[in-house]
């Protein structure tokens, strides 16, 4: 019975991303359904526990009302713009342009090459920025 338990208990706190499900998860910020595949993030927390949301700007305000620490965290993740699929946060290509709608008016795109990132910069313009950039804008944008 105890192996039982130990067992349970490790599959209940591991630590991996899991698919953002677009049209059934919610924001675990701002409650809204997560609905568009270009944008949401993840957070995978060291215990196992896994915070979804619809855009890059919920995450962030999130790890800051929450007060959650970058050594409680296995990953940030971010959905790419290009591809749809999670991304590691601290690595990727970020552009902010406000022709792009995000869900909730962030309007900052992720990408995992940079070479993309390029390509969009150049077709649409906007501002690149890196991880800690996109952690400051946040910060001085949120509406919360």
């Amino acid at each position: 019975m105890k192996r039982i338990l130990i067992f349970l208990t490790l599959i209940s706190c591991s630590q991996k991303p899991e698919p953002i499900k677009f049209g059934k998860d919610t924001c675990d910020y701002c409650k809204m359904l997560i609905s568009d595949p270009k944008f949401g993030a993840e957070i995978v927390l060291k215990t196992g526990k896994l915070y979804k949301f619809d855009d890059v700007g919920c995450m962030v305000s999130f790890i800051f009302e929450r007060n959650i620490k970058d050594d409680e965290v296995k990953n940030f993740l971010v959905v790419d713009y290009k591809t749809g699929k999670l991304i590691y946060a601290t690595r990727s290509f970020y552009i902010l342009n406000d022709n792009v709608r995000s869900p909730m008016a962030y309007n900052i795109v992720a990408f995992e090459n940079p070479d993309d990132a390029d390509k969009f910069f150049n077709e649409n313009g906007g501002k690149i920025m890196n991880w800690a950039e996109v952690i400051d804008y946040t910060r001085r944008h949120s509406g919360r």
